[in-house]
């Protein structure tokens, strides 16, 4: 054998044994994190809010995204279940009150006979489930696939903090959007919101099965009131030659009404439904 042959040969078993080494060592790194996701505690996230266990801070990034910080303040990991869904209430709203029964037109958290106690923030809807569009069908009509990530469980390990993102769709049209100098409260989405279709959305947002736009669209129709013109007419983007963007393109309101049918047909399907909303597109209605 030669010299170089056998240089050759050195090397190819050290990399061999190397690489063994590095598998092992993944092996014991990966049930080394099966061990202590076994080790954990499974807690709902607002009850343990309730107990003490954890601390969770919300702050929206602007009326669209944002984040959730959870600190475990115990000394063992926690395995946190996350709600589908939950509602974004601005600190400021909640001393004033709740107006009359939350969203769905009588007051309260939307429907826009008070809001929350005269805040001058919008409150919101929001999940854990991304930025939306897994399984949506595009233009309206089917394609609710449920794909998304929302809700599941999130590991904390002991008196650590962690981060994460937020998806968001506005409730009280026509205050300010949310934004990182308001200080928010995270609340069981049920707790402050009372329309059924509302629910239903934000959980379909929230798990990631329909993209944020049109879920807007479909919450200012569901929450407060907005007719399908409405929300054609809202003014966009405003540019400096004069001209202005739609705020919501057909696509996404022709989407918007698919998601209002099937948060409506959902609500049904749960047992429980709100007066009959408008469900004509303005295409349709030009049509007629």
């Amino acid at each position: 054998m030669s010299v170089t042959t056998s240089r050759l040969f050195s090397w190819v078993s050290l990399l061999s044994l190397g690489l063994a080494f590095s598998l092992a060592g993944s092996s014991l790194v990966l049930a080394e994190t099966k061990a202590k996701a076994a080790d954990s505690e499974e807690v709902e996230m607002f009850e343990a809010i309730k107990r003490g266990d954890i601390e969770v801070k919300l702050i929206p990034k602007d009326s669209t995204t944002g984040t959730v910080t959870i600190k475990n303040n115990t000394k063992k990991p926690l395995s946190i279940k996350l709600p589908d869904a939950f509602a974004g209430v601005p600190v400021n709203a909640q001393l004033g009150g709740f107006g009359g029964g939350g969203i769905g037109g009588q007051g309260g958290f939307g429907g826009g006979q008070g809001g929350l106690g005269g805040g001058q923030n919008q409150g919101f809807g929001g999940g854990f489930g991304g930025q939306g569009g897994g399984g949506f069908g595009g233009q309206g009509g089917g394609g609710f696939g449920g794909q998304g990530g929302g809700g599941g469980f999130f590991n904390v390990g002991p008196e650590k903090v962690q981060k994460l993102p937020i998806v968001a769709v506005c409730l009280e049209h026509g205050k300010k959007d949310p934004n990182p100098r308001v200080a928010y409260d995270i609340r069981p989405l049920d707790s402050v919101v009372s329309n059924p279709e509302v629910i239903e959305m934000v959980k379909m947002l929230g798990r990631g099965e329909i993209p944020q736009k049109p879920a807007q669209a479909a919450a200012w129709h569901l929450a407060n009131g907005l007719s399908w013109g409405e929300l054609e007419q809202k003014i966009g983007a405003k540019h400096i030659n004069g001209t202005v963007d739609p705020y919501f393109t057909p696509g996404e309101l022709e989407a918007a009404l698919a998601i209002t049918k099937e948060a409506t047909d959902r609500a049904k399907a749960a047992g429980s439904s709100s007066p009959k909303t408008e469900t004509v597109s303005p295409g349709e209605k030009a049509a007629q």
